[in-house]
């Protein structure tokens, strides 16, 4: 894992990237990486944990159906600026073509990301599949009025 901090002794990194191999063990440690992350920035409990949620979800895809098993590597990346957090998810496997049968336990990925998160871009190519999240440090009606 590498991070970056601004200057400042006591400053949380403001940047985390993370690459590890595509099993679902896994997933429990970039979990605690992100939430180690999220500690240090100003987000309240709630939208924090809403961020870990969509994370934990979007490398939990990556690694069931971007390598569906392989071994492959995902990359996170992680980044605060003064806009916001962006975070990325990049899987090198090949896109899993939906299953369109319904199925009341499974499936619903995607749809929490996009509940949680309000700007998700998803980029499939044969190269592999990115999951761009963007969102505000603040939500409009968190901000003080003059």
């Amino acid at each position: 894992m590498t991070r970056s901090r601004p200057p400042g002794l006591h400053s949380p990194p403001r940047r985390t990237a993370l690459e590890f191999p595509a099993r679902p063990e896994q997933l429990v440690r970039v979990r605690h990486a992100v939430k180690d992350w999220l500690s240090g920035l100003p987000l309240d409990e709630r939208r924090a944990y809403d961020v870990l949620l969509a994370v934990g979800e979007a490398c939990a895809n990556a690694v069931e159906h971007g390598h569906r098993g392989d071994g492959g590597t995902i990359r996170l990346c992680c980044a605060a600026g003064t806009s916001g957090l962006r975070i990325t998810v990049t899987d090198h496997g090949s896109w899993k073509t939906p299953d369109h049968r319904p199925d009341t336990a499974r499936g619903r990925g995607m749809a929490i990301i996009r509940a949680l998160i309000p700007d998700v871009e998803v980029v499939c190519s044969s190269h592999g599949t990115i999951v761009d999240m963007r969102m505000p440090l603040a939500e409009p009606g968190d901000l003080p009025v003059d």
